[in-house]
């Protein structure tokens, strides 16, 4: 008889923790990282757009007896391990805010990578690890349907976690700086109140129908965002970012709102955000480096592209004096340039001889002076 293998341990894909070389220890390490990261009470460091964890390794050995590890050096080299496996980013610092020399860790997209697809029903059940997490999938539900059914009527309670493989995704904050008269409101019909509120308010709704969200949710992600410094001007970015992201892991799309609602509050989700603005700003500061100025009209292209200008680029100071002079001429004229030094060109056909060389250099050299002036001894240093 063949036994199904188990989809998910602490929430991550046995699959993907067998890629890894991760046993059963770093895949409980791991979610205990990420839930811990999700509550808000890890001390952390944003740097270079990435959001930076400060591990207490005796706080792990301590959170899991049942590991029977006891030396914060054998949790250190397991966290080694998944930095040189990609899954974490680490930085060390020293004095500051940090007492002595600080370790920390920033999760990257390949733990997100990691986690197990919920969408497949018949592993709802085993990826739903608490009584908690289930009621909470039962709420998701149930957004869900007020979602199609356009009903109004918000239901979520402001401290409740995700079903989304185990991690906490608050909503609420419970360290979030939003005044009780915001989270209390009743009417979740009402424009929020600050200008913050009502930008980010104004883009969500372009995705989704925001006033199916409870009262708190509007004002407890502006408060998120402003904790990990995201400026209202790149709300439209990082709401882009969000639904981009939910809709790539939502499989149902009448539960993408739910998703959305569950995911965008928290730490994880928002750290994913800032890699990803951090990834963008390497690859245009890369593209920025494969760019050139042409030394003839002065505009930025590629170097393994042509010049918007048609001509070709030259270091020679001569060349690069000739040819500004051709692009400096009206463009009729330049073209008409050009058209009769294609003539003369094509008129000498392939007669290689020195002397029908030297005649075709000579009606070109006529062209030139008549269109820019050029001196003799100019034009024979330039083609001889």
């Amino acid at each position: 008889m063949d036994y199904p293998m188990k989809y998910t341990i602490c929430g991550f894909s046995q699959e993907k923790l067998f890629e890894y070389q991760l046993d059963i220890n770093d895949a409980m390490i791991l979610r205990w990282l990420i839930d811990f990261a999700a509550t808000g009470k890890m001390k952390k460091l944003i740097e270079n757009n990435l959001i930076y964890y400060l591990v207490n390794y005796e706080a792990i050995i301590c959170a899991f007896p049942i590991m029977g590890i006891t030396s914060t050096k054998a949790i250190a080299n397991r966290f080694e391990k998944y930095v040189k496996a990609g899954l974490l980013l680490k930085t060390v610092k020293k004095g500051g805010s940090f007492s002595g020399t600080a370790t920390l860790f920033s999760i990257t997209s390949l733990v997100g990578d990691m986690i197990y697809d919920n969408e497949k029903p018949q592993t709802k059940a085993e990826i739903s690890i608490s009584d908690k997490n289930q009621t909470s999938s039962r709420n998701e539900e149930k957004l869900s349907a007020s979602v199609s059914d356009k009903n109004q009527t918000s239901y979520r309670d402001k401290n409740q976690t995700s079903s989304r493989t185990g991690i906490k995704l608050p909503v609420a904050l419970k360290n979030s700086s939003v005044n009780s008269s915001a989270i209390n409101s009743s009417s979740s019909s009402a424009p929020p109140g600050g200008s913050e509120e009502a930008q980010l308010t104004k883009i969500l709704n372009y995705y989704v129908d925001s006033h199916v969200f409870s009262d708190d949710f509007i004002p407890s992600l502006v408060s998120k965002l402003r904790e990990f410094e995201i400026q209202p001007a790149e709300y439209q970015q990082f709401v882009d970012f969000a639904y981009t992201e939910c809709n790539k892991k939502v499989k149902d799309k009448s539960r993408l709102m739910a998703y959305m609602y569950n995911s965008i509050c928290d730490n994880y989700f928002i750290s994913q955000y800032l890699q990803n603005k951090r990834s963008e700003i390497e690859r245009q500061e890369n593209l920025e480096k494969q760019m050139i100025i042409c030394p003839v009209c002065g505009t930025k292209h590629y170097f393994s592209e042509s010049c918007s200008c048609g001509l070709v680029h030259y270091k020679n100071p001569l060349e690069v004096e000739f040819f500004k002079k051709i692009y400096q001429l009206p463009k009729k004229q330049r073209e008409q340039l050009e058209k009769e030094i294609e003539q003369i060109t094509l008129s000498g056909g392939l007669n290689f001889d020195p002397s029908s060389i030297s005649k075709l250099k000579k009606q070109k050299e006529l062209v030139y002076q008549k269109y820019i002036a050029i001196p003799h001894e100019e034009y024979t240093k330039l083609f001889g």
